[in-house]
Order: C-alpha cells, then sequence, then structure tokens
C-alpha cells in the first residue's frame, strides 16, 4: 500500500469503463473531484472500481447512465457509483458481499465480496443506498 489518488485512479480506468458502457449501450458520467491522496493498493482499487462499474451496468438492461464520483465528505475520501436499474431486493440486500452469492445466471458471486475484502484493507466500508430507481455503492475511505 501507498498514498494515491482515488479520482487519479478512475481517470485512469475511464477509457475502459467508457468502452464497457458503450458496447452495452448504456451512458456513462464522471463526476471526478479534487481528493486528499490516502493509503491504497492501486491493482486492488482498480478492481474494486471495475467491479463495481460492470455490476452497476449489468444492473441496467434496458439501459441508462451509470455515474461514477469521487468526492470528500468530512475526514472521508468517497467513491460513488450510481446506477439506474432496478434496485436491489432487501433480501439480498442483507446478504450482500457473502462470497458465492449471485442473482446474475452467469455470476459467480464473487465480484461483490472481492469489494468487501478489498474496502476491508483500504480501511475503507462500503455503504449501499437502493430504490426502484437505481442503486448507488459509496465506498468511504478514512483520510487519517
Amino acid at each position: 500500500m501507498k498514498m494515491d489518488n482515488i479520482t487519479s485512479i478512475v481517470h485512469a480506468l475511464s477509457p475502459l469503463i467508457t468502452s464497457d458502457a458503450m458496447n452495452s449501450s448504456k451512458d456513462i458520467s464522471f463526476e471526478l473531484e479534487d481528493v486528499p491522496d490516502i493509503m491504497l493498493n492501486e491493482k486492488e482499487i482498480r478492481q474494486l472500481i471495475l467491479n463495481l462499474t460492470r455490476n452497476g451496468l449489468e444492473a441496467m438492461p434496458g439501459g441508462g447512465r451509470l455515474a461514477i464520483r469521487t468526492y470528500t465528505e468530512g475526514e472521508e475520501v468517497v467513491l460513488a457509483v450510481l446506477d439506474q436499474g432496478e434496485g436491489i431486493d432487501s433480501s439480498v440486500l442483507e446478504k450482500i458481499g457473502t462470497p458465492f452469492l449471485t442473482t446474475k445466471e452467469n455470476g459467480t458471486g464473487l465480484g461483490l465480496a472481492t469489494c468487501y475484502s478489498i474496502a476491508a484493507r483500504s480501511n475503507a466500508r462500503i455503504d449501499i443506498e437502493t430504490g426502484s430507481t437505481g442503486t448507488t455503492f459509496f465506498v468511504r475511505f478514512m483520510t487519517n
């Protein structure tokens, strides 16, 4: 782990994420603010970002916009991934992050489990807001 910048990592991944969105006929927006550097493992954070963005794109089979945001909130640097899918059922929500839990026909159930493990190693937590108009995953990194 070393000091790095989440906005810089998202920016570096933006061509790949944009390509994923275009290939699945979805729109994408990046709202990236200047945030302080934090201690993290760049390779793992890249995996976390790709897992969350690809899940978000898959959650919108009828199309929609995926938004990726970075910002500071109090003592935290926040990465937010917002989709316009149908939301996550409450029975699934309470088990999210459990290895091998999947709602996808061809899913492994390891993507979000991996994200939760990476967040834990990165002194971060994942919060979820979901409803009928979409889901937002917030990854909150402590700045100190």
